[in-house]
């Protein structure tokens, strides 16, 4: 009897029907695909942002930097990063730094399981966005 591996790891980290919405949404799937393709690439800039913010207790950098990827990660679907953010955002806005350190890593993990994906995320999602677009229906 063989395991059932599961579904396969890119499945884990993006919901499509989100980045579907964006790509409705601007009219064309180029630029939804062009925005999760900058998004993955900006993956550990942002997260050495937010580090360096938690770091040193500073409210606006880690808000900002914070703030930033969650509103990103809701876009492209990144829903478990997405989830991250805001238990951080919450953690900083409540003045709890030390939790939002300690949480840094569950945030750290769900980035770098998107960002290991990449390409089989942007693979996907320009079959599933290019040809949704030449479907007559």
């Amino acid at each position: 009897m063989s395991e059932d591996p599961g579904p396969a790891p890119e499945a884990l980290v993006l919901e499509p029907c989100r980045l579907q919405a964006l790509a409705d949404e601007l009219g064309d799937s180029t630029p939804a695909i062009r925005f999760l393709s900058t998004y993955l690439t900006m993956l550990p800039e942002r997260i050495l942002s937010i580090s360096s913010g938690l770091c040193a207790h500073d409210v606006n950098a880690s808000m900002d930097a914070i703030l930033s990827l969650k509103i990103s990660s809701a876009m492209v679907g990144a829903l478990d990063t997405e989830n991250q953010c805001r238990a951080i955002e919450r953690m900083i806005r409540e003045d709890h730094f030390d939790s939002a350190v300690q949480a840094f890593p569950a945030l750290q993990n769900s980035t770098d399981r998107c960002f290991a994906a990449g390409p089989q995320l942007l693979g996907k999602a320009r079959e599933s966005l290019c040809s949704r677009s030449r479907s007559p229906f």
